[in-house]
């Protein structure tokens, strides 16, 4: 197995949790282990940047010895998201052999992810290079950190149309349709009689609701059970995340309302 240098020691800090308040993945729900190793697609519009540090090669693609300090960067298009991993797209010219240690760097809001990792498998094309990322996790907050950037995939990805004919048609003058993603996630939109304009949408996820309407610009965030307010700092983390989600959320959800949706993410 090849090493990256420096070897024995981390080249870098501990990673930022991108949520504080929420996520705190503490009992069932998200990313479980169930379903952990479930590959998620990510969004074009996700705006989460990745790198690869492969090991040096020469020109004729031979590995470089230990103490070559000349292992590249390569940045990719990330394809999907696990528990464990990443799948990417990365430039044909880059190349690696399944088992070959690597280092996955990940950025989002400023906020850089990095850590260790192995290359599960590496197939070279002529127009990009595709290749698996499986994470070592030093410890349980990093595997946190980690949760925290697949969780908005993994949402988004899994809403599915819900058949028309089981959805309660409970508010006179509106149509309401619903997608949902097994237990975990649920959207709601209700259009207007003509089914043709969007009047109102509510995402439920985890413990909180989010809601947007036509009529007024301003998301409303709080917890589904109701009863008490949520401080400022926890809405700041739910709208963070609806923003997350958006962009993961599959074709098989109609375009037109995909757009509502972004008009209240951006």
């Amino acid at each position: 197995m090849t090493e990256l240098e420096p070897a024995r020691l981390l080249p870098y800090p501990s990673p930022v949790l991108l949520f504080k308040k929420i996520l705190n993945f503490s009992k069932e729900g998200g990313l479980s282990d169930k379903r952990g190793a479930t590959r998620y697609p990510v969004g074009a519009k996700y705006p989460l940047k990745a790198k690869v540090t492969l090991v040096g090669r020469d020109g004729e693609g031979h590995v470089l010895k230990a103490d070559d300090n000349r292992a590249m960067d390569w940045g990719g298009q990330l394809v999907n998201m696990s528990a464990g991993g990443v799948s990417m797209r990365l430039h044909p010219a880059a190349m690696g052999d399944r088992g070959e240690n690597c280092r996955l760097k990940l950025e989002l809001d400023h906020q850089l992810f990095e850590i260790d990792a192995t290359l599960a498998h590496f197939w070279s094309g002529p127009q990009y290079a595709t290749c698996g990322v499986a994470l070592k996790f030093p410890d349980s907050h990093t595997q946190k950190a980690f949760r925290q950037l697949v969780e908005p995939v993994a949402l988004g990805s899994m809403l599915e149309p819900v058949d028309p004919k089981s959805v309660e048609q409970d508010a006179p003058g509106l149509k309401k349709e619903q997608y949902a993603g097994a237990e975990e996630i649920m959207l709601t939109v209700w259009r207007d009689e003509s089914g043709k304009v969007i009047e109102h949408f509510e995402l439920l996820t985890h413990d909180y609701f989010v809601r947007g309407s036509a009529a007024a610009p301003a998301l409303q965030i709080g917890f589904q059970t109701g009863g008490k307010t949520m401080p400022a700092t926890q809405q700041t983390e739910v709208r963070k995340l609806f923003q997350l989600i958006v962009p993961n959320i599959p074709k098989g959800v109609p375009s037109e309302v995909r757009a509502f949706l972004e008009r209240f993410a951006g």
